[in-house]
């Protein structure tokens, strides 16, 4: 079960959005506040998990103050300023909701927050995700068949195992957050990897199991040094 909190000066919309969510079993209330002090006092103390929140708690804007908490949960806000829907994603929102909340907006948020928390949690009966590649169209892709993830522009190519391939709008360091981290590395800044489909590593190349050949990034060193020094046996062939 998820743990989450409500953040919202506005009774009417407190009330409507506490009454939607608590359709979903998964998730369960711990508290919620009407400002961001009692908010602040409340997390100083306890472990939070996910927080929904409107963007504008009285006269503060909540992603300002978002950085001063001692550690930043999950987020979801709820908002009537789709304006600010950017620069929330630039603080790692994980949805935008705008009000009046509709119930396919927030089935996705609720999904996207309890596979990212799961993950987190390293629950292992999670093997899978769906990704989102246009209004109402979801594509379920297995963690295992997903080879690589390259970067164009604002656009991610996910090459897929049998030569398939998806396209989304998606940033990198958002889907990176959502991927199990034992089995995908970024390992260059336009690159995420599945580690468990490298057939080879050569200098500065990768080799992935479809012959795509990745290149590390410069500051994703330590991270492949890493991943050699904890997989590499003693034993060599002596046919080198």
């Amino acid at each position: 079960m998820v743990e989450y909190i409500v953040i919202e000066d506005n009774p009417n919309d407190l009330k409507s959005l506490r009454s939607l969510l608590k359709l979903d079993k998964r998730f369960y209330e711990l508290m919620s506040f009407d400002n961001l002090e009692d908010f602040s006092a409340y997390i100083k103390h306890h472990t939070v998990q996910l927080v929904f929140a409107d963007i504008k708690i009285g006269k503060l804007n909540l992603l300002d103050y978002w950085n001063k908490l001692p550690y930043a949960p999950e987020l979801i806000l709820v908002s009537a300023y789709p304006e600010f829907a950017l620069n929330a994603f630039e603080h790692d929102a994980l949805h935008y909701l705008t009000k009046p909340i509709q119930a396919d907006q927030l089935h996705t948020a609720l999904e996207r927050a309890f596979r990212k928390i799961k993950l987190n949690n390293q629950d292992s009966e999670l093997n899978f995700f769906f990704l989102q590649s246009g209004k109402n169209k979801y594509h379920r892709v297995e963690f295992d068949e997903l080879l690589y993830v390259e970067a164009n522009g604002e656009y991610l190519n996910l090459h897929l195992s049998n030569q398939r391939h998806i396209s989304v709008f998606k940033r990198l360091k958002s889907l990176i957050q959502e991927l199990p981290a034992a089995q995908f590395k970024q390992l260059h800044r336009s690159y995420i990897v599945n580690v468990n489909c490298i057939e080879s590593i050569e200098s500065n190349d990768l080799l992935i199991k479809d012959g795509a050949r990745i290149p590390i990034g410069k500051m994703y060193k330590s991270i492949i040094n890493d991943l050699i020094y904890k997989n590499t046996t003693t034993v060599q062939n002596t046919n080198l």
